[in-house]
């Protein structure tokens, strides 16, 4: 359960984490893990901003081969691991493949080499995990084969494929929400909606921040002996806090994945590769070809992903029409057949990321390759603050761990209560997969809604159950096409901190992670969250304005 509990940020900490996405999650998560006193503050919701945009998919390390970057595929590899052991309801097998072609680097005999030194390298990926979650091993088919599991790409020169598995998120947003909950019941006060306004110094040394309760206006001070940022394309922001002493700013990319509602390619993620660059409308020959993965991702498809130069302020990005169309244009460039129009696309997922270099105009842009830890103390001389930045959702736990190994250098600290390595995150404790998936549905909740709550919050779906036995009118869905129950709503208040109308549609459950939700249904939720949490007529009105604003592109 994650309390939004204000008072709470009144005591001395150990370590404080600004920014609650998925790698802020992870630090609480490995800061609780060894004893730590910790706070997690998040100016928006949890998982709200660049970690709720992304391919849905938990990587192993595959690309990293072909620059020969072995200690990152073996690190990718474990975490993928550990995430199909620690979040089984969460994260599950996907098969993925990628068109072979001629006699050069993508032809079959060196992408079977490829495939070869991967499961090489993998060769334990499914030890100690569900055999539900187990992992094949790479391949390379024939033409035909590949045909088959390819049936919109119409390319006359490929001659067949690569396939290989790596995970698939349900939800990522939930899996991000598993890392907060679980922190914050061992412990971790965790609030969103909390926004850091400055540092406090206090000689050479940063020991807490002032802050701002963005929901009453409150100013607040909160202490500790560490603070951590893991702010994302917010860094430079906090930076500027420090004056002076300011580490190097980072230069950011616009990064965009489309939502489309249909199945392009059945249950196979397929990978292309796009020779073209949109620049202002004109279509232009790219210098370098851009790889797109098109995934399968509960009823939709997630394509992705572009990245374009972006120099304004975190705050202010938002996707533009333009960049669906140029999108949709070069997508039907590479694979006609696939005829997609504006109408398929119902939602959008846009971040920003930091680049490694400056963009160079007509080229793809250079993203940073490798997460960033920057300890002020070695950087500026002034102690108490760490800054990191994650490039991979997969690694996070990975860089968590790595970035607490140097706060107990610094602090100290027991023995460690538990291993974030092998401790299954809230609602994972899951004996047996398969069991546990084929459990029948139970008060009269339909299948569809009971398979559902299984996926999106693992065993403690009998928590939402406790709900409807309480109350049997929250049981109804929240309009007749929706698999959402008034339930979770009610959940996701209580328990989960969700504070406002876009946490629930967008965050705490499926409502709208695909397409906007009807106005029954906004209603409908808007109304259970006025009871729970006092809003007036107006408010609600607001509530749903603004959250229906989330689908409209610049």
């Amino acid at each position: 359960m994650i309390k939004r509990d204000i008072e709470a940020l009144d005591q001395p900490f150990d370590v404080i984490i600004v920014g609650g996405g998925m790698y802020g999650a992870a630090m609480a998560w490995e800061a609780v893990s060894r004893g730590y006193k910790v706070a997690l503050l998040e100016k928006d919701d949890f998982a709200s901003n660049t970690s709720a945009n992304s391919l849905k998919i938990i990587h192993g390390g595959l690309r990293y081969l072909q620059s020969l970057d072995i200690k990152r595929v073996l690190e990718s590899v474990r975490e993928r691991k550990i995430m199909l052991t620690i979040a089984p309801h969460l994260v599950q097998p996907l098969q993925s493949v990628m068109p072979t072609y001629g006699l050069t680097m993508k032809s079959k005999h060196v992408m079977w080499a490829g495939m070869l030194v991967n499961d090489i390298l993998s060769f334990n990926r499914n030890s100690g995990v569900d055999s539900e979650r187990h992992l094949p091993n790479c391949k390379v088919i024939s033409r035909s084969e590949a045909a088959a599991m390819m049936p919109k790409l119409t390319d006359d020169h490929f001659t067949g494929a690569a396939c290989w598995y790596d995970g698939q998120a349900y939800n990522t947003e939930r899996l991000a929400l598993a890392f907060t909950s679980s922190a914050a019941e061992k412990g971790a006060v965790a609030v969103n909606y909390v926004q850091v306004t400055d540092f406090i110094k206090e000689n050479d040394a940063i020991t807490g921040v002032c802050a701002i309760d963005r929901l009453n206006g409150m100013e607040l001070k909160v202490n500790a002996k560490q603070v951590i940022t893991t702010a994302g394309p917010w860094t430079n922001t906090m930076n500027e806090l420090l004056g002076d002493r300011k580490p190097e700013k980072f230069i950011l990319s616009k990064a965009i994945n489309l939502i489309i509602k249909r199945k392009i390619n059945s249950d196979t993620a397929l990978g292309i590769t796009s020779k073209i660059v949109y620049e202002k409308g004109v279509k232009k020959e790219r210098s370098k070809r851009r790889q797109l993965f098109i995934t399968p991702w509960r009823d939709y498809t997630v394509v992705g992903t572009t990245h374009l130069p972006y120099d304004g302020k975190p705050d202010e990005y938002r996707v533009s029409e333009s960049d669906i169309q140029d999108f949709i244009a070069e997508l039907n460039d590479i694979m006609p057949e696939i005829n997609l129009s504006r109408d398929d696309v119902t939602f959008f997922n846009g971040g920003v990321l930091p680049l490694a270099e400056e963009p160079v105009p007509g080229q793809d842009v250079k993203l940073l390759g490798h997460y960033r830890v920057f300890d002020s103390e070695n950087e500026t001389g002034l102690k108490g603050l760490i800054n990191v930045v994650g490039v991979k959702y997969t690694t996070a736990r990975d860089v968590a761990e790595k970035v607490m190994d140097q706060v107990t250098g610094k602090l100290g600290t027991n023995k460690k209560a538990f291993s974030t390595r092998e401790t299954p995150l809230t609602g994972g404790i899951i004996n047996n997969v398969k069991t546990f998936f084929e459990q029948k549905t139970e008060h009269g909740l339909s299948e569809t809604v009971f398979e559902s709550l299984l996926y999106n919050y693992g065993t403690r779906y009998s928590e939402i159950i406790d709900l409807v036995k309480n109350d049997a009118d929250l049981a109804e869905p929240v309009d007749a096409d929706s698999h959402v129950i008034k339930a979770q709503v009610v959940y996701a208040v209580r328990k989960e901190s969700a504070q406002k109308l876009s946490d629930v549609v967008l965050r705490r459950t499926d409502l709208g992670s695909g397409e906007q939700p009807s106005d029954k249904a906004l209603k409908a939720c808007a109304d259970l969250m006025a009871k729970e949490l006092s809003w007036d007529e107006k408010r609600i009105e607001s509530e749903i304005n603004e959250t229906k604003a989330v689908y409209i592109p610049a």
